[in-house]
């Protein structure tokens, strides 16, 4: 789960998750914040699949246009 919350952490629309990655990694560096992320998406995960909603981390038409380059919209 660490690889997939460097990916988020690294890419440029890292939303609400890579504001966290960059808060905790001023306070405690690289390696326990990384963790930390990684523990925080499995936490949404569970939100997500328990309440069956949808994570709004992006702004709206940056989601937009990635549901439609996957035909998902």
């Amino acid at each position: 789960m660490f690889k997939s919350a460097w990916s988020l952490v690294r890419c440029q629309h890292g939303g609400k998750v890579k504001e966290f990655y960059q808060r905790l990694y001023l306070k405690k560096g690289a390696k326990k914040s990384i963790i930390a992320t990684s523990r925080k998406m499995i936490e949404v995960l569970y939100v997500m699949i328990r309440t069956g909603k949808l994570f709004d981390s992006m702004p709206e038409n940056i989601l937009n246009r990635k549901l439609t380059q996957y035909g998902l919209m």
